[in-house]
């Protein structure tokens, strides 16, 4: 696989089997915010940002994993389902954080969770879902 892949369309599967990193081609109309190319691909570079597998590790042992975007975005996979534990400037609403606690509790998860990225090693803690608040503060609803 070489070919240009939306990042919506991203496995774990694929995070595991490759390094991503972000595409821009205007003539073939691929956008950076929208693509990213496999390490087979002749335009991949290490240093593009990439989209990396990401390895969630549970307080209470368990694993999951899902992707990070290079900048502040955590997202885990699970079940067709993606959760982002970084919002920007948007508040999660409450149906947000209540499908999420459900999730936790179905699959029997504790928080807080350690993220791990692969390639850049970059990790962040979360206790719920982080946000910047009006004031540009940043802040996070823990679940």
């Amino acid at each position: 696989m070489s070919e240009p892949k939306r990042i919506s369309d991203i496995t774990v599967e694929d995070l595991q089997s490759h390094q991503w990193c972000v595409y821009h081609n205007d003539e073939d109309g691929y956008d950076c915010f929208e693509h990213v190319i496999p390490d087979s691909h002749p335009e991949f570079s290490e240093d593009i940002v990439q989209l990396e597998l990401a390895e969630f590790s549970f307080a209470n042992g368990k694993v999951q994993f899902g992707s990070f975007d290079g900048s502040e975005s955590f997202v885990l996979f699970a079940d067709g389902i993606r959760y982002y534990f970084w919002h920007g400037i948007r508040q999660p609403d409450q149906s947000e954080l209540d499908e999420f606690s459900r999730f936790l509790t179905a699959n029997e998860l504790q928080l807080p969770v350690v993220a791990r990225a692969k390639w850049s090693a970059t990790e962040r803690t979360f206790r719920g879902f982080q946000f910047i608040d009006s004031l540009g503060e940043r802040r996070e609803i823990a679940i």
